[in-house]
């Protein structure tokens, strides 16, 4: 792996940094119960901080002088007396980067975060790796996990759940659903009570839209949509979700659009901006600018509509100029189209409105869903049948069991299939059943994680 720093760290006030962490505990967890005082250091304790503190400065002197590995080897005999002092572990990532240890590098950076999440510059230095690997693409939706770890080497700690993984490197968490990256979610400062929507937009794009990158961090989360073979590194369309924690709450749709406008002016040559349909708590809106020394020219048509505690925003960006009249028409009725929906209506207590308002989203999205099973039955594809039925059915969905049903899905019309939906409530869970033209029960489909997945294989 290649990695070009400046040397930062001859410009450093390394010795006070030193000397502050070396002689305070501040670095490690405090005690919860502020009323009972910690036990004074032993002499042996104290003793050990000196010598640390002793090669720690022996380290500086070494980086001064750009002795790199004899640096290496003074923050490494700190470590072994201190192991869990944060900046140790980043000086010593520092020391290693510069003699193009880069693999051990990151290694350090990632201890230096975990052990201190508020050692700002670990944290920089941290982000610079990561925007390192974002570059290379290695973090977009649908990366591999075995190419994962191919880069980013063994993580700092890995949790299994069925066909999910989680591998956590520094404060950062990578999801994978079957082997393949799903999201990634910076944890600094992150309340699990905004990872959960309450509400989110319902849009459609459709093929050959793809799924891009997805990410959450403290104040949002983000999802990005491209068409392959582009990427989000390198794209000529992008179509974005995103909701912003709590902003609902604090701002109009308005004045969320006039901050953007704030930060678009500071960052672009604005050749546009122009207001489509406004509104307090929904506004439709456009932007054009300029190309730039290292900005390129593009033109993106956005809504942001406020929810009761998140702003939500969709956005088109073309970068191809100039967006074709047609083109700018279609994406502002697409925009227009989107609603503003509950998130986990499987959680909530609905009333009959809510119930049949959700009875004609999933019919919807179900003969959409249903008219792609049909070609995937046709194709013999089990792999891209399988995520949508419920774990208990999956391995009944093989190659035969396809074949079999291939005469069914020549003749086989979506919008028969589902005619109606039925919506239940069964011990506090909901449920909804998908009716067919003859008035029986084509399959149960039941909320899975934030998804309904069908509990019977529907086809024969």
């Amino acid at each position: 792996m290649k990695w070009n720093l400046s040397a930062r760290c001859l410009i450093l006030s390394l010795a006070i940094l030193i000397v502050l962490l070396l002689h305070s505990d501040a670095c490690l967890a405090q005690d919860a119960r502020p009323e009972v005082k910690p036990e004074p250091p032993s002499a042996e304790t104290l003793e050990k901080r000196k010598e640390a503190l002793a090669h720690a400065q022996q380290g500086q002197a070494l980086l001064k002088q750009k002795d790199w590995k004899s640096a290496i080897t003074e923050f490494e005999k700190s470590i072994e007396l201190q192991p869990e002092n944060s900046m140790l572990h980043y000086l010593l990532s520092v020391a290693c980067l510069e003699d193009s240890q880069a693999s051990r590098s990151w290694i350090e950076i990632r201890k230096a975060v975990l052990l201190d999440a508020e050692n700002k510059r670990a944290a920089q230095d941290f982000l610079k790796f990561w925007s390192f690997f974002d570059r290379k693409g290695i973090l977009n939706v649908g990366t591999p996990e075995v190419e994962v770890l191919k880069l980013l080497g063994k993580p700092d700690s890995q949790r299994e759940n069925k066909d999910e993984t989680q591998l956590v490197y520094g404060f950062m968490w990578l999801n994978f659903r079957n082997a393949s990256l799903y999201a990634v979610i910076d944890t600094r400062k992150l309340s699990a009570k905004d990872m959960v929507a309450v509400k989110s937009m319902k849009f459609h794009l459709g093929d050959p839209w793809r799924e891009g990158y997805r990410m959450m961090n403290s104040t949002n989360a983000l999802t990005e949509f491209v068409i392959p073979p582009e990427t989000v590194q390198n794209y000529q369309q992008l179509f974005s979700t995103q909701r912003l924690f709590k902003l609902g709450e604090q701002l109009s749709a308005r004045d969320m659009m006039n901050r953007m406008k704030s930060l678009v002016e500071k960052s672009y040559q604005l050749e546009e901006w122009n207001v489509i349909e406004d509104g307090e708590d929904d506004i439709l809106y456009e932007w054009r600018v300029a190309k730039g020394d290292k900005t390129p020219a593009q033109h993106e048509i956005s809504r942001v509509v406020r929810g009761s505690r998140d702003m939500h925003r969709l956005a088109y960006v073309m970068r191809k100029q100039p967006l074709k009249s047609a083109d700018r028409e279609q994406w502002i009725n697409r925009l227009k189209s989107a609603q503003l929906i509950l998130a986990h209506p499987e959680t909530a207590n609905l009333t009959a409105a809510q119930k049949q308002e959700l009875a004609d989203q999933l019919k919807q999205k179900s003969r959409e869903i249903i008219e792609k099973q049909l070609q995937y039955i046709r194709d013999g594809d089990v792999a891209a049948m399988k995520p949508y039925f419920t774990e208990r059915v999956r391995k009944f969905i093989t190659k035969a069991s396809l074949k079999q049903a291939t005469e069914q899905a020549e003749s086989a019309k979506p919008d028969e299939l589902v005619h109606d939906i039925e919506i239940l409530e069964i011990d506090g869970s909901l449920q909804a059943k998908i009716k067919m033209k003859n008035g029986r029960t084509l399959t149960t489909l039941l909320p899975v994680n934030g998804r309904w997945e069908a509990d019977t294989i529907w086809f024969e």
